[in-house]
C-alpha cells in the first residue's frame, strides 16, 4: 500500500491552494511584466503565439473540444504538481505529517498575504479552468466559441486588438502602465456596481 494514498480530492485541494502556489511563470515561461508598455505589434505576436498553443491540430480553429481537452490536461498536470509538492519524501504516498506540514505552510503564507507580504493584497487569482474558462460551459466559453463552436485565428486576434484599442486611450498604438491601471480601475468599478444591483 505504498503507492498513492490519496486523501479525498477536496482535502488535497484545500491544503494545496496558496501554500503550493506556483512560482512566477508557468508552462509558457516567465510571466511578462504586467505594467510594461505594450504595442499593437506585440499584441498580435503574443496572440498568434497563444492561438498556436490552443489550436492543437493546427487547422486554424480553436474548438470547444480542444478547449475541453486542454482544460482536462491542465487539471491533471496541476494535480500531479500538487501531489509532488505534498509528497515531501518522494515515496509515492502522502502521510498525515506531510499534510500537516503543508497546512502549516499554507496558513503561514496566508498570513503573509494578509499582512501585505509576498503575493499580498492585489494579487490576482486567475481561473483559467473555471466554468467560464476556455472549454468551459459558462458565459466566457460561450462568448469565445459562439454558436459555431470554434474561433479562428483572425477572430482571436481581432478580439485581442479590440481590447487593446479600448485601453489605448490616447490612440498612439501603445498601451502604457497608466492606461492599463485605468482599465483595471474601470473593471473594478463595474464589478462593484453589479454587486450592488438588487437581484
Amino acid at each position: 500500500m505504498n503507492k498513492i494514498i490519496m486523501l479525498s480530492g477536496a482535502a488535497l485541494l484545500a491544503v494545496a491552494g496558496a501554500a503550493l502556489a506556483q512560482p512566477p511563470g508557468g508552462p509558457d515561461g516567465p510571466r511578462r511584466d504586467r505594467d510594461a508598455d505594450v504595442t499593437r505589434a506585440q499584441v498580435i505576436e503574443r496572440t498568434d503565439q497563444r492561438f498556436a498553443r490552443l489550436d492543437a491540430n493546427n487547422d486554424g480553429r480553436f474548438t470547444l473540444e480542444e478547449g475541453r481537452q486542454q482544460r482536462e490536461q491542465r487539471r491533471s498536470q496541476r494535480m500531479d504538481r500538487m501531489f509532488a509538492r505534498l509528497d515531501l519524501d518522494r515515496n509515492g504516498s502522502i502521510t498525515r505529517e506531510e499534510m500537516s506540514q503543508a497546512r502549516t505552510q499554507h496558513q503561514a503564507r496566508r498570513g503573509e498575504r494578509r499582512a501585505g507580504g509576498p503575493g499580498g493584497p492585489g494579487m490576482r487569482h486567475r481561473r483559467p479552468d473555471g466554468p467560464g474558462g476556455p472549454g468551459g460551459p459558462g458565459m466566457r466559453g460561450q462568448r469565445l466559441f459562439g454558436e459555431q463552436g470554434f474561433v479562428t485565428r483572425e477572430q482571436f486576434r481581432e478580439r485581442a486588438l479590440a481590447r487593446f484599442d479600448r485601453a489605448d486611450a490616447d490612440r498612439n498604438g501603445i498601451v502604457t502602465a497608466a492606461e492599463r491601471q485605468a482599465v483595471r480601475a474601470q473593471r473594478r468599478e463595474r464589478r462593484g456596481e453589479r454587486r450592488q444591483r438588487p437581484s
